[in-house]
């Protein structure tokens, strides 16, 4: 793993423009991280695929976010994620998976500045567009949006906190960028290439030409528990290797959730989200539309039963191909209280005409310090 002149230099450059007394006269650095570790089990119980037909998958997954505060403005931020690289089913056919192919890498790492209302960073981190990626929808409720989540990007974004009276409370937040090819974009443990401008796809450009603006915000109209984002992405066209079949991308996505409670016992946390991509990953005419919807039963604060349903609408004009997947699932869950919880829930998909019926678990265990 080597460092790149221009890596350093990126990063050098994100650090740098910030003023240097980042350390205030009276101000101490004091640490602080969160860490998330995952074991799930997936046995794929019926598929028209005979490749993973009746076979076990079974993988860890972790998080280390740590955050250095500078001073009482400055701060650095990060996540470290362990998770398997590679479990495609031509890797493993007709075999279960068993802790395969997993490994380390940084999919964020910035320095930031907060004070009052505005907030501004600078670095490798994620550019926001969407929840439905992170909502914590049952066992299998992100899968599909996880495809237009945008991850592992270097630039800088600022964000604008303020209140509208009745209109609630809001954050309009910016964001320009580029794929990291930095020696963050590598791995441990399991190789992890490079990222290289070779490589192509949307945003894989020289200096930052890709940017998202999200607009969120919460308490609309004084309606407690009514959360909402509204966001646009634009992806530049790759620097290397542009043709006929390459273009920008562009999309925007409208996201709601509303926790509604019943009683003191039970309460509904709703979601939807509706996703638009056009020339997906910088491929002219795929365009994508996802629509997301999820309803989650908290009982007795424990207790949790989630069902989620996910349509994705595929358009590949370039390849005369046009098809809609789905994604249903239906999970229960117990919160131990003591940084355990535990699932178990059935997912039923269609990707590209083949149907899959799984039946999988979850525990995670979390714990800040």
């Amino acid at each position: 793993m080597s460092f790149s002149k221009k890596s350093v230099f990126f990063l050098f450059s994100c650090v740098s423009v910030f003023p240097f007394d980042v350390y205030a006269q009276d101000a101490q650095p004091n640490f602080s991280a969160g860490l998330v570790m995952e074991w799930q089990n997936e046995y794929r119980a019926h598929s028209d695929d005979p490749t993973i037909d009746e076979t076990n998958n079974s993988f860890l997954r972790a998080e280390f976010a740590p955050t250095l505060m500078l001073s009482d403005t400055f701060f650095i931020d990060g996540g470290i994620v362990f998770e398997p690289f590679e479990q495609a089913a031509e890797v493993n056919a007709f075999d279960d998976i068993w802790f395969d192919r997993e490994g380390i890498f940084v999919e964020e790492l910035k320095l930031n500045y907060e004070d009052g209302p505005v907030a501004v960073w600078a670095g490798k981190f994620n550019p926001a567009f969407g929840w439905g990626a992170e909502a914590g929808r049952g066992i299998w409720g992100e899968d599909f949006a996880e495809d237009y989540e945008i991850t592992e990007k270097l630039g800088a974004g600022a964000a604008y906190s303020f209140n509208a009276g009745q209109a609630g409370d809001h954050t309009l937040s910016v964001n320009t960028f580029m794929a990291d090819r930095s020696f963050l974009s590598g791995g441990l443990i399991t190789a992890r290439d490079r990222v290289t401008l070779g490589d192509g796809g949307a945003s894989n450009t020289h200096v930052p030409k890709s940017y998202s603006i999200a607009l969120s915000g919460e308490n609309i109209q004084g309606i407690e528990n009514l959360v909402y984002q509204i966001g646009y992405r634009s992806l530049a066209e790759q620097s290397k290797g542009r043709d006929a079949t390459t273009d920008r991308e562009y999309g925007w996505e409208a996201t709601l959730s509303y926790k509604y409670p019943i009683s003191s016992a039970l309460y509904f946390d709703l979601f939807g989200e509706y996703a638009a991509l056009r020339n997906f990953e910088g491929l002219k005419n795929s365009d994508r539309d996802y629509y997301s919807l999820s309803a989650k039963a908290n009982i007795n604060t424990n207790w949790n039963v989630t069902a989620a349903y996910t349509l994705r609408d595929i358009r590949d004009d370039g390849a005369g191909r046009d098809y809609n997947d789905y994604l249903f699932q239906l999970s229960g869950g117990y919160d131990f209280e003591n940084g355990f919880t535990a699932e178990l829930g059935w997912r039923d998909s269609q990707e590209d005409g083949v149907d899959t019926g799984i039946l999988g678990g979850l525990v995670r265990y979390s714990f800040d310090f």
